[in-house]
């Protein structure tokens, strides 16, 4: 479950600032109704802004500086919301649930969330500093019931599939205790992390040997990455030679099967994959509208080198450009120049690094060099984009190709998959 931990404060927010960006180990920023503001999609490197000055400013010409009474004036609210460890949850899903719990409870308000990982376990974790004045009454603000925060924390953590904290008093022994204890657990996802490798598919992979469990899942993110809708995700994933059907009524979780097209045995349910890959994820990043996703002709591109990728039998290839999106989508770079930007970022937070926190941050950089490489030498994401007006539906991903290249994409499939087979069955007589 997400803790929730509130501090009042009395000062300016000077010191909350500097606190929060010295040595630049900010992970993230997000603001609301400061001079910049997350609902204008802004980007990480537009974010670098004195949002201190700026609430100390709306205070002082609300009058909201000065004592109430006899008591101090409170400037402004810090929360930190803390994931549970077991959540697995990454700096992207985090900043979801962040901005949302912050946008419910605080939207007439000044607003900077600061994410940081400096614990010892690497956990991102969120700071919300609350500027104390409402910007459209003017008043201070106010809570009548401060346990409500929490309260909807532990909901919109149950509604996005991770642990969560019902407010019942525990009973002290018993059945009545063991269901208390389950009911914040029931249907627990299969797995909590992000993308999950199994022992088998591990053992393959050192192996240097074919898994259609990392097959599937290589089709699958390339299909989740590149549909805005879940019609288009199941066309997109026909077309990488994958079939999508509902798991058992019996099942204690609803979520999605994936299976080969032209081996229906060989079959895995979505959260087997990771919680990257199950139903409810994939929905909820189809549905909200700052999910990332690639432009127009760069999505065309990415999907032609997928499918050209599996009709060869390449699944490095394929491999390696799933592993290239799912970088991308998390540090939402859909330019090189963004890509540039972002690298940027992280090499001057490496100087001012040390012991773990460096490493994680070479290990940052190093994935988004690959990325951006196999990107470049593609040309699968444009340098820079001029505007950011939004694509016209002529120019989205054409899900249906003219009917002379299905005809000539389905023999070469079907040879591909003959010989596929042959080469299985070859294999199979020899180690008899």
């Amino acid at each position: 479950m997400p803790y929730l931990k509130q501090i009042a404060a009395h000062t300016n927010c000077q010191a909350i600032q500097r606190y929060l960006e010295k040595r630049n180990r900010a992970l993230a920023k997000d603001f609301f109704n400061l001079s910049v503001d997350e609902r204008d999609g802004y980007g990480d490197e537009d974010k670098d802004i004195r949002w201190a000055d700026e609430m100390d400013a709306t205070r002082r010409a609300f009058g909201n500086d000065t004592p109430f009474g006899a008591m101090r004036a409170r400037t402004y609210k810090h929360f930190i919301i803390s994931p549970d460890p077991e959540d697995g949850i990454d700096l992207e899903a985090l900043r979801e649930l962040a901005k949302a719990w912050a946008l419910e409870h605080f939207a007439d308000f000044q607003v900077a969330i600061i994410y940081h990982d400096d614990n010892a376990s690497r956990i991102p974790h969120a700071h919300i500093v609350v500027n104390n004045t409402n910007l459209e009454t003017g008043k201070r603000m106010h809570h009548d019931d401060p346990k409500e925060l929490n309260r909807s924390l532990q909901k919109m953590a149950k509604e996005r599939e991770l642990l969560f904290f019902y407010e019942v008093p525990e009973p002290a022994e018993g059945l009545e205790r063991l269901a208390v204890k389950e009911r914040g657990r029931e249907a627990r996802p299969k797995t909590m992390q992000q993308v999950h490798i199994g022992r088998v598919e591990r053992e393959l992979a050192e192996a240097g040997s074919y898994s259609w469990v990392a097959d599937i899942r290589n089709r699958v993110s390339v299909a989740k990455s590149l549909a805005r809708n879940v019609d288009e995700f199941a066309q997109l994933l026909r077309m990488l030679g994958v079939d999508i059907a509902g798991n058992s009524r019996n099942a204690r979780r609803d979520d999605w099967v994936f299976s080969l097209s032209d081996a229906p045995a060989r079959r895995v349910s979505g959260e087997r994959l990771g919680l990257l890959f199950s139903k409810e994820t994939i929905q909820r990043q189809l549905a909200r509208a700052g999910s990332y996703h690639p432009d127009a002709k760069s999505s065309r591109e990415l999907l032609r080198n997928a499918r050209n990728a599996i009709l060869v039998n390449n699944l490095e290839d394929l491999s390696d450009l799933s592993r290239a999106l799912r970088v991308c989508a998390y540090h939402n770079v859909s330019t090189l120049r963004d890509c540039d930007a972002r690298l940027a970022v992280l090499q001057r937070r490496t100087k001012t690094s040390a012991g773990r926190q460096r490493n994680a941050l070479e290990a940052r950089i190093a994935e988004l060099e690959f990325a951006r490489d196999y990107m470049a030498t593609r040309n699968l994401l444009p340098g820079r984009i001029e505007t950011r007006r939004a694509e016209s539906a002529q120019s989205r991903i054409d899900t249906r190709p003219a009917q002379h290249e299905r005809n000539s994409i389905e023999e070469q499939a079907e040879q591909a998959r003959r010989i596929e087979r042959h080469q299985r069955t070859a294999t199979e007589r020899n180690e008899r």
